[in-house]
């Protein structure tokens, strides 16, 4: 009998066709387009079809690990960002 383990134990959240890491980006970046207005929201809006495409070629997990390298966001029980020389 050959049984095969999926990747990932579940699927992951879904909200419109957009996980739920992408959906905070797209509802932040449309709200700030919103208030921002003009040329800039315009802008803000292109950046953002090239980011999710760019974002999808990724693994999952890759915008908190992302905040993480920039300094932006701490994992509990995890190194920093800069460290390079680990002892257990």
């Amino acid at each position: 009998m050959d049984e095969r383990l999926p990747q990932f134990l579940h699927r992951p959240v879904q909200i419109l066709w957009f996980d739920s890491q992408e959906f905070i980006v797209v509802m932040a970046t449309i709200f700030v387009a919103v208030i921002v207005g003009g040329t800039i929201g315009w802008l803000l809006i292109g950046v953002l079809l090239l980011f999710i495409p760019w974002k999808r070629s990724k693994p999952r997990g890759f915008i908190p690990h992302l905040a993480w390298r920039w300094g932006l966001a701490r994992f509990r029980n995890y190194p920093g960002p800069t460290q390079t020389r680990f002892y257990e």
